[in-house]
């Protein structure tokens, strides 16, 4: 700050010395004479106070130097300190190793051959708590977690302890023979909790309301299945529920890897998209040549009805109306053939187009296989034989678009052997009518 003031003095005055020029002329030898003056001075007061300032902080330095000694001593102590007590620590710390070795073979000569005892202890308590974490009795011994937990990390047991485990298998042994019914919480498909009577079929399985449920101990509840088996396994569980005396039931042998298959499983429709836009098609197809041979079959049937009766606006009636105005018998056969053939044409319409889809689904089928085959070469190609999951999509598409060609081809088949014989057995039956006509003339 004096700095700076008297660099503000300086200017001042070289100013007040210029503005005082514009008064009295100076030569530039006495200016400079003056500038040299004025910096003379100033250096000379910067200098004493300058040297005042050091003097202060070397007064206040010597003064807080015995402060700093102290801190210093008060350090050294602590230092000490610590070394002694690290001392003591490492030795503590041996003879705590020495006595713990002395402890664990002491422990081991005490023990014996129950070490080996207690090592099955664990082994069994581990393998119980493996079984009994998905397990349907978990809801029944929500406190055997625990137990075996504690069991399986402890290296030396208790009596209670060995006796919760001989206890927690008698349970286990117990509840495979048995039937239960108990209340429980069950989780929906969509989140939803409810609360309802679980039936357990000893270790194997469980239902609740007829149908399947597997138990999930996350979530401390059973979660009913997305997708059930077929009615004929569900119905025995309603079955059995209501029956009063002993009925076969339907339970999972495996405790549930059957179960989870079944969500994994394809329904009808699923199925049917594997085959991707061809399968569609040949369903298409299908839909229109059943759909067109009932129509078909009801045509067929009219128009033997037209043939058969003998009402006044029958065939047979139209044939001889026909015929009586011919001159000869040659005429009147020319007349009668040319009806036959008119009216056959439009009893056979339609049979060749049955035929048509009967023939274009397996051809379609055979197209979805090639393309099927192309894409598991292509998966092939980029992803090698690894893993077969990438070739199974093409696979697929392939054996499903075969399959949807032949059942829609069979059924069709028979369909246009069906229409074929009804059409001739139709058209004979006209033939007898017309030959008949024709005698009587």
């Amino acid at each position: 700050m004096k700095k700076i003031l008297n660099t503000v003095l300086l200017a001042f005055l070289i100013s007040f010395n210029l503005s005082a020029q514009d008064v009295v002329e100076l030569t530039d030898d006495e200016i400079r004479n003056i500038e040299i003056n004025e910096l003379l001075e100033l250096v000379k007061t910067n200098k004493s106070i300058f040297l005042n300032e050091d003097n202060k902080r070397l007064n206040s330095f010597i003064t807080k130097v015995s402060d700093r000694q102290a801190l210093l001593d008060d350090a050294k102590t602590k230092l000490a300190n610590e070394i002694d007590r690290n001392i003591n620590l490492e030795a503590s710390f041996e003879q705590n190793e020495k006595t713990l070795a002395e402890l664990e073979e002491k422990l081991e000569i005490k023990v014996g051959v129950l070490g080996e005892l207690f090592g099955v202890t664990r082994q069994y308590a581990g393998e119980l708590l493996a079984a009994s974490e998905n397990s349907v009795v978990f809801y029944e011994f929500p406190n055997r977690p625990e137990v075996l937990k504690d069991i399986g990390q402890e290296k030396v047991h208790n009596l209670d302890q060995l006796e919760n485990l001989w206890i927690s298998y008698f349970d286990e042994i117990v509840a495979g023979s048995e039937i239960k019914n108990f209340e429980a919480t069950i989780t929906a498909p969509n989140g939803e909790n409810i609360v309802g009577e679980v039936t357990r079929y000893g270790l194997f399985s469980a239902s609740y309301d007829g149908k399947f449920v597997k138990p999930v101990s996350s979530l401390n509840s059973f979660q009913l299945l997305a997708k059930q088996p077929e009615n004929t396994f569900t119905k025995t569980l309603s079955k059995h529920k209501r029956a009063d005396e002993y009925t076969n039931v339907s339970i999972d042998p495996t405790r549930g890897f059957l179960l989870s298959l079944y969500l994994d499983k394809a329904n009808w429709f699923e199925r049917i998209a594997q085959g991707k836009s061809i399968g569609f098609v040949i369903i298409f197809i299908g839909f229109i040549g059943l759909a067109f041979s009932i129509f078909k079959i009801i045509k067929l049937r009219e128009y033997s009805n037209e043939v058969l009766n003998d009402k006044a606006d029958n065939i047979p009636s139209k044939m001889e109306s026909l015929i009586k105005d011919g001159a000869s018998r040659e005429s009147k056969e020319n007349i009668i053939d040319e009806f036959i053939i008119n009216y056959s044409s439009k009893i056979e319409w339609g049979n060749n187009w049955v035929k048509f889809f009967a023939a274009v689904a397996p051809l379609l089928g055979l197209l979805g296989t090639v393309i099927g085959m192309i894409e598991t070469f292509q998966a092939i190609t980029l992803f090698g034989t690894g893993d077969p999951k990438q070739m199974a999509g093409g696979i697929s598409q392939a054996l499903v678009t075969t399959m949807l060609g032949l059942i829609v081809a069979a059924p069709l088949l028979g369909m246009y052997t069906y229409l074929s014989e009804k059409t001739e057995s139709i058209v004979q039956v006209l033939e007898e009518k017309a030959s008949y006509i024709l005698s009587k003339d």
